[in-house]
């Protein structure tokens, strides 16, 4: 049995990891931080002097329980409805307005991939040589070396998100390394979301900050949404995650539907005016859902009286089918007979659940989201859950709690 831990070095170590990265306090894997305190006591180090040394937010002992608690979940063009609106819609409006470069930042970058996506989205989108330059930044400076080494395997390629734009060339060993015409516009450099970038990064048209706000505290993801907001350039846009803002920023105007989570900044003297209201229920065009469904898997027809019912997984990927096909009602249906037959399948959870709150029921959503974060909790915090997407049960109960405390803030 493991000894008994001084209960005020896990506090101050969640403490620090708060204070630097701006998480809930829930967001921090408790795992995570007793881990790193058993392997500073291991090596003979005292209470106090641990104590000590966590006084310091830049101490080595500080870096390493921020490192700890970070969450690297990315892959290539994740959220493909971002990089399609980006090349379809974003890029010819600043085409358009005479725009002489086109620049991106991709922040809270984690390993690289959604920078280099977004660089090669850019690159696919404007007149041959027009100039195009990608920052990516994240706090993990390790991280941050793996993107400039700019070689990945097969967790970064991902069925569910398709490969939109030409990116990387194949390599040994199932690897792939990204094309040099998209290295040489992507950098990347140490930043935190909750503190001004230098001003010798400029100003940005596109900026991408998703999945990250989620396990900020409010205050935190308030102030981490007016820093980013400040170093767009005039009409630039902004794409977050779901479920991590529940209001247009303050001078910028919602783009698309509301699942898209996208806003552009305003001009000077363009108008203010309010977001369009959300679409009715009955339009033609059909919410995103969360999980994008894989292009080439059939969903056969199963008699249900033959054989025990489908898997959550292939429920799910028929409400998906259903929702690219705008049946909005059938995909719901298909959803509630997945969580009465697997009530702890969270992804099934969390898409219905959005899927309440984008056509107006935000009252069947909110004792969703609850469920969710119930059972998300009883799982380890890297437990990965199977879905359309693998994904740690830490991201399920972040969702939950971010979607569940911009309600009680209203």
């Amino acid at each position: 049995m493991s000894a008994e831990l001084d209960p005020r070095l896990l506090t101050r170590a969640r403490e620090v990891v708060s204070s630097i990265t701006g998480f809930r306090d829930d967001a921090i894997a408790s795992e995570a931080m007793e881990r790193v305190v058993r392997q500073e006591l291991a090596r003979g180090r005292s209470s106090a002097d641990i104590l000590g040394e966590m006084l310091f937010p830049q101490s080595p002992l500080s870096g390493t329980l921020v490192r700890a608690a970070l969450v690297g979940e990315t892959y290539f063009f994740r959220q493909p409805e971002h990089f399609r609106y980006i090349s379809q819609a974003g890029v010819p409006a600043a085409l358009r307005k005479g725009a002489l470069a086109l620049r991106g930042w991709s922040a809270g970058c984690a390993t690289g991939e959604e920078a280099y996506s977004l660089a090669a989205a850019l690159l696919a989108s404007v007149p041959h040589g027009f100039p195009v330059e990608v920052l990516g930044t994240d706090l993990h400076e390790a991280s941050l070396e793996t993107a400039r080494r700019a070689s990945y395997g097969t967790w970064s390629r991902r069925e569910s998100a398709p490969r939109l734009f030409p990116l990387y060339l194949d390599a040994p060993e199932r690897q792939v390394t990204i094309l040099p015409v998209v290295r040489r516009i992507t950098t990347f450099a140490q930043g935190n979301l909750l503190a001004p970038l230098p001003e010798r990064f400029g100003r940005f048209d596109f900026i991408l900050c998703r999945n990250v706000l989620t396990y900020f505290s409010p205050a935190a993801r308030e102030q981490a949404i007016s820093l980013l907001t400040r170093a767009l350039n005039p009409g630039g846009f902004l794409f977050l995650g779901a479920v991590e803002a529940d209001r247009v920023p303050p001078g910028m105007v919602r783009e698309g539907p509301p699942e898209l989570q996208t806003f552009r900044m305003l001009a000077p003297g363009e108008l203010t005016t309010p977001a369009p209201a959300p679409r009715p229920v009955e339009r033609s065009e059909p919410p995103a859902p969360l999980f994008r469904k894989p292009k080439a898997t059939p969903v056969p027809v199963v008699p249900a009286r033959v054989t025990p019912p489908p898997p959550p997984s292939r429920l799910h990927l028929e409400a998906l089918e259903r929702i690219e096909e705008g049946d909005v009602e059938g995909a719901a249906a298909v959803l509630e007979s997945l969580v009465r037959q697997a009530p702890d399948y969270l992804p099934g959870l969390l898409e219905l659940a959005l899927l309440r709150e984008r056509t107006g029921a935000r009252e069947a959503a909110v004792p969703l989201m609850r469920a969710l974060r119930v059972r998300a909790e009883r799982l380890a915090p890297d437990h990965l859950v199977d879905g359309p997407e693998a994904l740690p049960a830490r991201f399920y109960q972040a969702s939950a709690d971010a979607y569940l405390n911009q309600g009680a803030l209203e």
